[in-house]
């Protein structure tokens, strides 16, 4: 079958509600069938299987075969593809069949696929359909990071970051100079990145088993009234090599090393003994 289909016919014009107001005209005794045909513009064979008890759904009316799904299955797995993507488990393409595929099994509708699991061409007809959702590249989120964003670990933090505030006496706008946040993206090296199914428009991140970061840390400082102290910069690798640094990097900036290019703590403190 080929991916690009040309259609042959035009779509027809009559909705289901057409349908049943032809239907209950000939019930009614109100037309006969070819009255009702030219009047609807629907075909008398559509009409008759109506009245015989025979559904005809909204998703079959149309041109070519009808989809495997009908929109409300398709909108339930939408509804479920975007659900799992702000949490970090979106649906890649695969993950993406072979849920269809459960679906098919457990809810018993036939299918065309082979061993009831989806195809290119369901997939391709499934997007265009869908077209609130789209496939796009995730960032790797490390599971712990993940579970640091729950409301009540930050509730937690901040209640202890208030406690600490009042043991060392750095509440009030005097004291803002005093206080510093830190805060370190990590840069991975490898272009290469899991693609995903997500809303469009919306960022999509991955919750994986091990770190996200790697290759090359960058560390950023910002005091509470404003002022920033020069980046850190941590490569992977042994020792900060020169071809690594610039002389046109922003004024201050300073440079290390780890086995992983991960923050570690003695980078940590070589960066803060730098400025000191």
């Amino acid at each position: 079958m080929p991916r690009t289909y040309i259609k042959k016919k035009q779509p027809p014009t009559y909705s289901l509600e057409d349908i049943e107001r032809a239907v209950n005209d000939i019930k009614n005794g109100n037309t006969t069938y070819r009255q009702a045909k030219e009047r609807y513009g629907i075909p008398i064979s559509v009409i008759f299987h109506r009245i015989k008890g025979r559904k005809v759904y909204l998703y079959r009316i149309g041109v070519g075969r009808p989809t495997v799904l009908s929109p409300e299955a398709e909108k339930q797995i939408t509804t479920c593809l975007i659900a799992r993507a702000p949490i970090g488990f979106p649906c890649n393409k695969e993950e993406l069949k072979q849920l269809v595929s459960e679906y098919v099994k457990a809810n018993d509708i036939p299918n065309p696929f082979h061993d009831h699991l989806p195809g290119e061409d369901w997939y391709q007809g499934f997007m265009r359909r869908n077209n609130n959702i789209s496939l796009k590249k995730a960032e790797h989120l490390q599971k712990v990071r993940k579970t640091a964003r729950d409301p009540a670990t930050v509730y937690d933090l901040y209640s202890k970051l208030g406690d600490l505030y009042k043991k060392h006496d750095l509440e009030g706008p005097s004291k803002a100079k005093f206080i510093f946040n830190c805060d370190e993206s990590g840069f991975a090296s490898d272009p290469s990145r899991l693609k995903a199914l997500g809303e469009k428009g919306k960022p999509l991140s991955r919750v994986s088993g091990g770190s996200g970061r790697e290759s090359t840390t960058v560390l950023i400082c910002v005091s509470a009234d404003g002022f920033f102290l020069p980046p850190l910069i941590v490569f992977k690798g042994a020792a900060v090599q020169a071809r690594w640094t610039s002389t046109q990097s922003y004024p201050g900036t300073r440079y290390a090393a780890s086995s992983k290019g991960w923050m570690e703590e003695p980078q940590f403190f070589f960066g803060l003994k730098t400025v000191l």
